[in-house]
Formats: C-alpha cells, sequence, structure tokens
C-alpha cells in the first residue's frame, strides 16, 4: 500500500531558481564539468568539498515486512533481510515523519540536521526532478525521500561526485519540461 506524502508549497522564486541551477549543472557535467565548490558552513574532513546547503523536507520509509539496518548490496542487487510482523512496530509501509530539516552536500557526505549520510555507504539513487525529490538508499538505514526546491540541483551535484554524470547509470529523466509548467506544478 502506498502512503501520500505531503507536499510543501514553494514560491516561484524558489523553484526558478533551484531548476535552473540544476539545469545549467546536467549541462556543465554533461561537458566534463564538475559542481563549484562553496565556502563551508560545517567541518569537513581532509579533501573535502562543501557544494551547498539549504532546507528540505525529508520522509523515511518504513516497512512490515524488511528490517532496512541489514541491507547489502551483493552480486549486482539489492538485499534485505525479510522479518516477521510481529517483529516490526510499523502497522503499514509507507513513507512517514515528513520534517523539515537542514541539508549540507559536500563532495563525500550528505549532512541532514545532525546526521552524517557517507557517500561510501549509498546504494541506490531515485530522483525525480518533475516531483522535486530523490529517495536514497544508505546501507544499514531505512531508505529517505527528499524534496524541496533545491533536491533536483543536490541529485545532479551527487551524481557529478558519484558517477560522473548527472543522473545515475540507467537513469534518463525528462528534465526539459518548461520551466514555467514546472512552477504551476509546484504550488
Amino acid at each position: 500500500m502506498k502512503s501520500k506524502v505531503s507536499t510543501r508549497v514553494y514560491n516561484a522564486e524558489q523553484t526558478d531558481a533551484g531548476w535552473r541551477s540544476m539545469s545549467m549543472l546536467v549541462r556543465l557535467v554533461q561537458r566534463g564539468g564538475h559542481p563549484a565548490a562553496v565556502a563551508p558552513t560545517t567541518e569537513l574532513g581532509s579533501g573535502e568539498k562543501q557544494y551547498g546547503s539549504f532546507l528540505v523536507d525529508v520522509s523515511d520509509y518504513f516497512s512490515t515486512k524488511v528490517d532496512y539496518s541489514s541491507s547489502i548490496f551483493a552480486s549486482g542487487g539489492l538485499f534485505f533481510t525479510e522479518y516477521s510482523t510481529e517483529c516490526g512496530t510499523e502497522k503499514q509501509d509507507g513513507w512517514r515523519g515528513d520534517r523539515r530539516q537542514a541539508a549540507v552536500v559536500t563532495s563525500q557526505r550528505l549532512m541532514l540536521g545532525g546526521t552524517s549520510l557517507d557517500f561510501r555507504s549509498l546504494i541506490l539513487v531515485q530522483p525525480n526532478p518533475l516531483d522535486w525529490s530523490v529517495n536514497l538508499y544508505f546501507q544499514g538505514a531505512q531508505p529517505i525521500m527528499l524534496r524541496g526546491p533545491w533536491v533536483p540541483w543536490m541529485t545532479v551535484v551527487m551524481c557529478a561526485e558519484l558517477y560522473g554524470s548527472p543522473w545515475p547509470p540507467g537513469h534518463i529523466p525528462e528534465v526539459d519540461v518548461p520551466i514555467k509548467v514546472m512552477c504551476e506544478n509546484a504550488q
């Protein structure tokens, strides 16, 4: 069963700026360029660069049948340990906990509030720029959905770092939708 995640309303300036920045970064990365680092707002590790900080809406995916803390990536596939419903506290599968948090994206990790998520533990990136969102699957953690006007741009930054391309392997989004239509859909 699919759970509905609430959608936050963003103003036209936010959506315009986020979409234009993502579109320009996609073209830059496709030509072999790389995102530009900004002045750090947090302590960084050796060789780590910060690319941006902004607010995102965060939701976690909960399952009645899967223990995400046991996830592993092996032989080209993602595996989770199944467990009985009696062991879990969730009554229904779905996205939960829609909350707004500060996000910082660097060359090595994503920071959400007080949590640091290392890109070396990132198993899967599922971008959905037309919904202003991305689903991220980190080893040993619940899947998370990030949503907001800067999330498509952040997704391109992460993919440029991880894959050297604007999108994860096999993903070709429909990002040539005119910005006017995108902003009307976001409100």
